[in-house]
This record gives C-alpha cells, sequence and structure tokens, in this order.
C-alpha cells in the first residue's frame, strides 16, 4: 500500500489513476499505524488514532498500555470538585471500577469532596500517564473527563468494599476523613480494631459512611505526545438528546 501511495503522489501522469482509486489509498493507509507514523515523521505532529466513536475504548486502550508498561498507579486521577460558593477543590483518588456508563469512586460520606458533591453534583476527573513505551518512545498521556456525579446504590458497591485489604478496612472504622485527630489516640483505635481481627470479634462491615459515586461522562478529551512531536488532543462530546459521541481533533 505504501509503494502504490508513493507510486500515485510521484506520478507525472495522474489521470492515469482515478480520484477513487486514490480516496482508496488513503482511507486505507489513515486506517493503519503506516498512516500514523508517516504522518508524525513528515509533520512533527503526534497522531491520536480514534477506532470508534465510543471514548471509553480508548481510554481502556490508553490505560492498559500504561499498565503493561508499569506505570505507576496507572488508575490514579485528580478530582476536581466545587462547593456551592464556588470554591474549588482537588485531590487525587483511585479508579475503582469503569462501567459502561461512568467512572465509580470510593470515599467518606463525611469528607470535603462528598459535601461539594451533595451541593453540585458535578466533576471532573484528569489521568496522568507517562512511560516509556516497548519500542522505547518516551510518552505523555492525559485524559479529561467531565460530568454529572450520583451516588450509588450500597448493592452496587459492597463488591468493593468486600475486596478492599484489610488496612483500608481499619481505615474506614477508625478514620473519620478530614477531622482533626491526635495521632496517639488513632493508633490505639487502630490497635484495638486490629487485635478484634485478630481474635475473630468483628469481620468489618461496610460502615454507613462509606459511599461510592459514579461520574458519568459528557465529555472526554484525550491529549497525547510521543518523543519530541508536538501533542495531539481529541475531544469527546456526549449528544444530549441521542447519547451518542462525536468527537474532532484540537491544537495543543
Amino acid at each position: 500500500m505504501t509503494v502504490l501511495f508513493s507510486s500515485i503522489l510521484t506520478s507525472r501522469s495522474l489521470g492515469n489513476f482515478s480520484f477513487n482509486v486514490i480516496n482508496k489509498a488513503c482511507a486505507c493507509l489513515k486506517s493503519s499505524t503506516v498512516f500514523r507514523d508517516s504522518m508524525e515523521t513528515a509533520s512533527d505532529l503526534t497522531y491520536i488514532e480514534v477506532k470508534d466513536d465510543n471514548p471509553l475504548d480508548l481510554f481502556r486502550e490508553w490505560q492498559q498500555e500504561a499498565k503493561n508498561c508499569a506505570t505507576i498507579m496507572p488508575a490514579t486521577f485528580c478530582l476536581a470538585t466545587v462547593s456551592k460558593e464556588g470554591k474549588v477543590s482537588a485531590r487525587n483518588l483511585i479508579l475503582r471500577r469503569l462501567d459502561e456508563d461512568g467512572f465509580v469512586m470510593m470515599t467518606d460520606r463525611r469528607s470535603r469532596k462528598s459535601q461539594n458533591l451533595s451541593e453540585v453534583p458535578s466533576a471532573a476527573m484528569c489521568f496522568l500517564w507517562a512511560y516509556k513505551n516497548d519500542t522505547g518512545e518516551h510518552v505523555a498521556r492525559q485524559v479529561r473527563i467531565e460530568g454529572p456525579v450520583a451516588e450509588m446504590k450500597k448493592e452496587d458497591y459492597q463488591e468493593l468494599y468486600d475486596s478492599e485489604p484489610l488496612p483500608c478496612k481499619i481505615r474506614s472504622h477508625i478514620c473519620h476523613q478530614g477531622k482533626k485527630v491526635e495521632w496517639d489516640e488513632l493508633k490505639a483505635s487502630h490497635d484495638r480494631v486490629m487485635q478484634s481481627v485478630v481474635d475473630g470479634k468483628t469481620d468489618l462491615p461496610m460502615p454507613d459512611h462509606f459511599v461510592a459515586y459514579k461520574l458519568e461522562p459528557l465529555t472526554m478529551e484525550f491529549y497525547g505526545q510521543r518523543d519530541h512531536l508536538i501533542a495531539d488532543r481529541v475531544s469527546f462530546a456526549k449528544d444530549s438528546k441521542t447519547g451518542a459521541w462525536n468527537h474532532h481533533h484540537l491544537a495543543a
């Protein structure tokens, strides 16, 4: 295909080729990594290949590559929320699950972020991955996600709590997130709960203040850059009437 495309472009007699042949050759190239690599080499611009209109598929592909390349904590993201007074705050969380309809996170219902989400049930997430891929290229990728946030039903996230490691379950029982504490008192509480677990007196059931939220993405923006190349961005927006996703490239 590369030879055919080259022949078409260098031919002095384009009349020997129909425009249909040219268009088919271009379409075939564009659907392959050859197109991406050739475009990047010729222009010094990174090219983000979008294989379908569902941004969750591209997110999964990017996150999996980050995992494969031993990226530290590839499920970590920054969550930004806002209070009813318009005060913005941000913190890093762990993505607990990716469903077909959104991103699942967990926290303490008594936390500041929960208070923000009860007042303004909308948020923004940002994932960042930086690594060397399997061909030795330096890769930097970012995914921004915005949309409404809803509290989940307990039965929909019970299994997430059940799969938590013991230290996390103990934390859920002894820590009132964001409240001032005396370290020695907190340690004493930890030791009492730990001993109760060791003695078989408790299995640390999910506390009432343990809560999960799901962010439904309405917009997703992908930023990608390789080595010295200028970055590319692709923005996805969900149609509020049809639920269909549309996307286009943005200048970096």
